[in-house]
C-alpha cells in the first residue's frame, strides 16, 4: 500500500511538470497574434499624405475647398502644404501637375497622392477641373468632368459634387515605391561581415559583383520616370483637347434692327443723263444709314457636339437683311414707288483659336449670296432712269475675334466679293461690257449679359465698283460707277 501511494504521487508530479510549459506557451502565441493584428490595424489607420496644387483665377477658392474636405477626415488624410510641394518641384526642375513631376515630388516628400485643381478660363466659360494623381507613378486615378461655370462662390459647390469620385481615387492611391527602396540601403550596416575580410584575397571579383547588385535597385527607379514620360504626352494632348472643344460653340448668331443707306454715283457721265440715287441723309454724296431693316445671322457647328479638335470648328453660316416700309421717288418727285432691299448669304466658316485659354480666334469664311435693290412699278410704270440691281456674288472673307475683357468682345471682318451678275445694270440696255468687284467690312462690339446672351453694336459697309468699258453706239456712256451700302445695327447675340 505504501509503494502504490508513492508511485501515484510521483506520477502526478511528472504530469504537472509536463503540462506547465504547454500552459506557458499558449498565451505567448495568443499575444503574438494580437500584436500582428494590432500592427495591421495601425497600418490601416495610417493617414495618406496628400498635397493640393491649385492654379488659375480661382485657385485660392479651389485650394481652400479641397483642403477643407481633406481636413474633415483627419484619420484618412494628412495635408502637406502646397509651398513644400512647389519648393521640391522647383529644386528638382519638375512640373508637379504632370505625371512624371507628380511622381518625382511624391517620392521626395512621401506623398500618396497629389490633387491638382485647374480653374483656368476656357473660351468665355470659367471652369474648375480636379485631378487626383497617384504618388506611386503619377497616373490620374480620378478626373471628373470640369464644372462650368466656376466662380469663387461656386467652386466649393463644384468640389463637393465631385468629392465622391475624388475620394475613390484617393483611396486607390499609394505612396511611391522609391520610399521603401531607400530603407534596404541602411541594411548595409550589416557590415559586421568585414570580419570576413580576411577572405578578401579570394574576393577578386565577388566584391565588385555585390556593388553592381545595388545598381539593379537603381535601374527600376530610373525606369519608372521613363515609362511615365511616354504617357505624359498623350495625357497632355488629351487635357488640352477639351479646351479646344470647349471653345468651339455648337451655334452662335444675332438678330436685331439695322439702319442702312444707299448711294449710287456714276463717273465720267459724258451726256449727263445718268441719274444718281441716294437713300438716307446725303452728306457730300455719301448716304448715311437711315432706312430700317431686320438683320440676322447664324452659324452652326454641326460636329462640335460629337467631335473634338479641328473639325469641331467648321461651321455652316448664313445671314439675311430685309427692308420694310421702303419707298423711292421718281425724277419729278411726285410719285413714290414701293422699294425692296434684301441681302442674303450662305457658306462655310472655319475658326482657328489662339491666345490664352483659346479665347481669341481667326476666321476664314467662304460665301455665295445675293443683294437685291428693286423699285417696283406703280400703275404699270416705274422710273426707267433707275436700274434694278441684283448682285449675285461669290466671296471670301477674313476676320478676327477677340475677348477684350470678361464682358466685352470684338469682331472685325474684311472680305472680297466677285459679282457674277448685276441685274439690269449689266444688261444690254445699260452697260453690257462692264466689269465689277466688291469689298465688304464690318466691326462689332459685344457686351456679354450672361454665359449665352450678349448685346451687339455693329457697323458695316458694302461697296460695289464698276468699270463700264463703253463703245460708240451704247445707250449710255460713262467710265464707271460706285454703289455702296453703309449700315448700323443693334442686335441681341447668342452663343451656346
Amino acid at each position: 500500500m505504501t509503494r502504490t501511494r508513492h508511485v501515484s504521487a510521483a506520477a502526478l508530479l511528472g504530469a504537472a511538470l509536463l503540462l506547465a510549459p504547454a500552459a506557458d506557451a499558449a498565451p505567448k502565441k495568443a499575444s503574438a497574434k494580437t500584436a500582428q493584428s494590432a500592427k495591421k490595424k495601425a497600418q490601416a489607420a495610417e493617414a495618406r499624405r496628400v498635397a493640393v496644387l491649385a492654379s488659375g483665377p480661382h485657385a485660392d477658392a479651389a485650394r481652400d475647398a479641397l483642403e477643407a474636405e481633406l481636413a474633415r477626415r483627419p484619420a484618412r488624410y494628412e495635408v502637406v502644404p502646397e509651398s513644400a510641394v512647389r519648393a521640391a518641384a522647383s529644386r528638382m526642375g519638375r512640373d508637379p501637375t504632370q505625371p512624371a513631376g507628380a511622381a518625382a515630388v511624391a517620392s521626395e516628400l512621401g506623398l500618396s497622392a497629389v490633387v491638382v485643381a485647374d480653374t483656368s478660363t476656357v473660351g468665355k466659360k470659367p471652369q474648375v477641373r480636379v485631378t487626383v494623381r497617384n504618388g506611386k507613378d503619377g497616373k490620374a486615378l480620378a478626373s471628373p468632368p470640369a464644372a462650368k461655370p466656376a466662380t469663387p462662390k461656386l467652386v466649393p459647390v463644384a468640389v463637393k459634387r465631385q468629392w465622391t469620385a475624388l475620394e475613390r481615387g484617393l483611396q486607390k492611391s499609394s505612396a511611391p515605391v522609391a520610399a521603401p527602396v531607400a530603407p534596404p540601403q541602411p541594411a548595409t550596416p550589416v557590415e559586421p561581415e568585414p570580419s570576413v575580410k580576411p577572405a578578401t584575397p579570394i574576393a577578386e571579383t565577388p566584391a565588385p559583383t555585390k556593388t553592381p547588385a545595388a545598381e539593379p535597385n537603381r535601374k527600376p527607379v530610373a525606369a519608372t520616370p521613363k515609362e511615365t514620360k511616354a504617357p505624359e504626352k498623350p495625357e497632355d494632348s488629351s487635357s488640352t483637347e477639351p479646351e479646344l472643344t470647349a471653345s468651339a460653340p455648337i451655334v452662335e448668331g444675332a438678330l436685331g434692327l439695322k439702319l442702312f443707306g444707299r448711294s449710287l454715283r456714276y463717273k465720267d457721265d459724258v451726256f449727263g443723263v445718268l441719274r444718281p440715287y441716294t437713300l438716307g441723309p446725303d452728306v457730300g454724296g455719301f448716304a448715311l444709314p437711315g432706312a430700317p431693316q431686320l438683320a440676322g445671322d447664324v452659324t452652326v457647328y454641326p460636329l462640335a457636339a460629337f467631335k473634338k479638335g479641328a473639325l469641331a470648328r467648321l461651321g455652316i453660316t448664313g445671314s439675311i437683311d430685309q427692308s420694310f416700309g421702303l419707298k423711292s421717288t421718281g425724277s419729278s418727285g411726285e410719285v413714290t414707288y414701293p422699294t425692296t432691299a434684301r441681302e442674303w448669304q450662305a457658306g462655310l466658316r472655319y475658326v482657328i483659336p489662339f491666345g490664352a485659354a483659346k479665347q481669341h480666334g481667326f476666321e476664314l469664311t467662304g460665301t455665295y449670296g445675293m443683294n437685291t435693290f428693286r423699285i417696283d412699278a406703280v400703275d404699270g410704270e416705274r422710273p426707267l432712269d433707275l436700274p434694278n440691281v441684283e448682285y449675285k456674288t461669290a466671296g471670301l472673307g477674313l476676320g478676327v475675334r477677340a475677348a477684350l475683357s470678361e464682358k466685352f468682345d470684338f469682331n472685325f471682318r474684311l472680305g472680297y466679293q466677285h459679282p457674277l451678275d448685276s441685274g439690269e445694270l449689266s444688261s444690254d440696255a445699260w452697260f453690257p461690257r462692264m466689269s465689277a468687284g466688291a469689298v465688304t467690312g464690318s466691326a462689332t462690339l459685344a457686351y456679354r449679359l450672361n454665359r449665352i446672351l450678349d448685346v451687339r453694336l455693329k457697323a458695316d459697309l458694302r461697296r460695289y465698283f464698276f468699270k463700264f468699258n463703253p463703245e460708240p453706239g451704247d445707250p449710255y456712256v460713262a467710265g464707271g460707277a460706285v454703289d455702296q451700302y453703309p449700315g448700323l445695327s443693334l442686335q441681341v447675340g447668342f452663343r451656346y
